[in-house]
């Protein structure tokens, strides 16, 4: 009886406030937000931000006035204040972020290990007029970014971008401003890009389209020598910048200033023209093969040749792309096929991380720390998490952003107290992930040289001499893998009469610390070159 009367009381106590929830005395977006959010599930949030940003504005303006009033601020001083807060004043009331009325997150699993999150940054209904509303995008659009990712894509952004609007805002605010900095420095800035182009900079970035993105790609196919498996190398990272523009502003731009280079090489086909910048060694190794191309209606640039021609093939629907993938299949099942932006990250980044981890951390007692594991679990999912495929759009009452997840949104959003430990940590493990790259790559360089050594003993007794490179790959002594950069390095052969040396030098420090080499006598050494070798070991034999 007694348990029966306290329910009754609480449910009459608490009646008057679900009363007072429901019909709140001051206007809020609850009900339109929500409404696009999933109830139900392990994340349920609402903010309502009209009270405070409505007049965000007159706030600053508010701030500047009290700034001004410090005793002994000179005159020159309280000028270039008053502007600098008229600025910022200026572009809140553009941006449209006094408009946003409140903002909503929700999620629930969709099955085990798999997540369906939302959230809203709401304006209500013809209140949209800033620029945050228009400059990322105004009505939603068939993803076909999504054409151009190659099936070994890691993670991809891709979003609406109208960059000239951007541009001109920038531009008219700062001239308003009366900054005399601010104005020189732009002044400048165009003076540079005359000087560095020969070109425009307000032409070129007109020619912008309204679509830019970011696509990075993991080959474990080019990475990984079966020989060294043991030794962990990681992944070659491809990286590509991809925009619409609207003309051949900015590829003619980079092609006459290429036009005097003997080492581009020139693609000008039907459906491509690129130009690569290789940079090759005598014996025709390269070092890098950074690509701007244009194809269509896209601007590429990228870390290689092969990446653009990868994401042309897949857009012409010759290879197969990211679309195709059982992982990409997985994560997109219900979601929105049009929007504004997208971003996918690929189960294979945590595997990667994983990897990393488990050769470095248990060999260094500074990362070897079970809390930092965790975290950096809790941060990127584990090895079996899948990937992450999200889609925002720009709606009538605001932005809304709808995702498929393997980690829990509830769970990563938890960690934002903590995440300036994981930074911390990240201090301590990065460097220690960036040494164990350096050392892979070291140890596969020696292997390579052992490797090139071997294959010249063979030429000397078929052919009584030695071989360049090429003549080596000619024989099937070595594989034409040499010919390009090999794990973080350059491999190059000269002969001389009976003689020859093989030398490894590292394309940048981040790629490894040490250069080799190997002659007649097989022993593989430390480079000559000072600073490429430990200290006290230059030309010595490497142990």
């Amino acid at each position: 009886m007694r348990k029966f009367v306290a329910i009754v009381l609480c449910i009459l106590l608490t009646a008057p406030v679900f009363t007072q929830a429901q019909n709140a005395p001051v206007k809020n977006s609850f009900q339109e937000v929500t409404s696009h959010l999933d109830p139900g599930g392990n994340l349920y949030v609402y903010l309502s931000t009209e009270e405070w940003v409505n007049s965000l504005a007159g706030q600053i303006s508010q701030l500047r006035d009290f700034v001004n009033a410090v005793p002994g601020t000179s005159a020159d001083d309280k000028q270039n204040s008053a502007r600098l807060f008229d600025l910022l004043a200026r572009l809140v009331k553009q941006s449209g972020v006094e408009q946003i009325s409140g903002f909503g997150m929700s999620s629930i699993a969709l099955e085990k290990g798999l997540y369906r999150s939302k959230w809203m940054l709401h304006h209500y209904r013809g209140n949209e007029s800033g620029f945050l509303w228009s400059a990322f995008g105004k009505q939603p659009h068939a993803l076909a970014g999504l054409d151009l990712l190659p099936a070994n894509t890691a993670f991809a952004w891709f979003s609406d971008l109208d960059l000239p609007f951007l541009w001109a805002i920038v531009n008219n605010e700062i001239v308003q401003s009366g900054i005399v900095g601010a104005q020189q420095t732009l002044r400048d800035l165009r003076a540079q890009f005359l000087a560095m182009t020969g070109g425009d900079l307000d032409q070129s970035v007109a020619s912008i389209g309204n679509e830019c993105g970011l696509v990075v790609t993991l080959d474990e196919s080019s990475a990984v020598n079966p020989r060294l498996r043991a030794a962990g190398q990681m992944p070659d990272i491809g990286f590509m910048l991809v925009c619409k523009v609207k003309n051949d502003t900015v590829f003619g731009l980079v092609d006459s200033a290429l036009k005097a280079n003997q080492f581009v090489i020139r693609t000008d086909r039907s459906d491509l023209r690129m130009r690569t910048m290789a940079s090759p060694s005598p014996a025709g190794a390269v070092q890098q093969r950074i690509s701007i191309a244009r194809s269509g209606d896209y601007l590429f640039i990228a870390s290689t040749d092969a990446l653009i021609e990868a994401a042309v093939a897949v857009k012409a629907g010759r290879k197969a792309g990211l679309k195709s993938t059982d992982e990409f299949k997985k994560i997109s099942q219900g979601m929105p096929e049009q929007g504004n932006s997208f971003t996918f990250r690929s189960q294979r980044i945590p595997q990667m991380i994983a990897g990393l981890q488990s050769q470095v951390l248990p060999s260094d007692p500074a990362t070897n720390n079970p809390a930092q594991r965790q975290m950096l679990a809790n941060l990127f999912g584990t090895p079996a998490t899948a990937g992450t495929y999200q889609v925002t759009a720009n709606t009538s009452e605001g932005w809304l952003s709808v995702g498929n997840s393997g980690q829990n949104p509830a769970s990563t959003l938890f960690l934002l107290p903590t995440m300036a430990a994981a930074l911390i940590t990240g201090a301590t493990a990065i460097p220690s992930l960036l040494r164990s790259r350096q050392a892979a790559n070291e140890a596969a360089a020696v292997a390579n040289l052992r490797t090139i050594a071997t294959a010249q003993v063979t030429h000397l007794s078929t052919s009584s001499n030695y071989g360049d490179m090429r003549a080596l790959i000619q024989t099937g002594l070595l594989d034409s893998r040499f010919l390009s950069t090999v794990s973080g390095y350059e491999f190059v052969i000269t002969v001389s009469g009976r003689r020859y040396t093989a030398t490894a030098t590292p394309t940048s420090p981040n790629s490894g610390r040490y250069g080799y080499s190997v002659t007649t006598d097989g022993v593989v050494r430390y480079s000559n070159v000072p600073g490429q070798a430990p200290a006290g070991q230059t030309g010595s034999p490497v142990r």
